[in-house]
């Protein structure tokens, strides 16, 4: 093993493997997924929750100068809205995090190949390295 190796560890070796734009925009959209979640619950929900509490004959006294049912579509809408919005970034996230995996285990079966190839052809009689085990280790 030589220094280089030795001090990124195997983690850094996989990284640069990796094309960095997919993992910022896999990771912007993790981070729209994940807050797309309470973002919905805590304010969304509750604001819904509390146009659909209140009695229809108290609505213009505790809301004046506002529709219950437009303010109820508004919400419903942005309810469409977000949940569309949410669906793109789960879609983002798991294409590139999938595209991601996909490269690295390309990479690392054409290494593992290439390093097969180069050895000496002696190598192929030990019992540890028969066809069996390395098309195992291939897949």
């Amino acid at each position: 093993m030589n220094e280089k190796n030795a001090k990124e560890g195997f983690f850094g070796r996989l990284m640069e493997w990796n094309n960095k734009t997919y993992i910022a925009i896999a990771c912007v959209a993790s981070l729209i997924t994940g807050a797309s979640q309470p973002t919905f619950g805590g304010i969304l929900m509750s604001r819904i929750l509390a146009q659909l509490t209140v009695p229809l004959e108290l609505y213009p006294v505790i809301f004046p100068g506002k529709n219950m049912e437009d303010e109820i579509n508004m919400y419903c809408l942005i309810m469409g809205l977000f949940a569309v919005g949410t669906w793109l970034s789960m879609f983002t996230q798991k294409y590139f995090f999938n595209k991601l995996s996909e490269v690295v285990t390309y990479r690392m079966r054409g290494e593992l190949y290439d390093a097969i190839l180069g050895k000496n052809i002696g190598w192929f009689d030990l019992r540890e390295n028969s066809v069996g085990i390395l098309s195992s280790a291939m897949a």
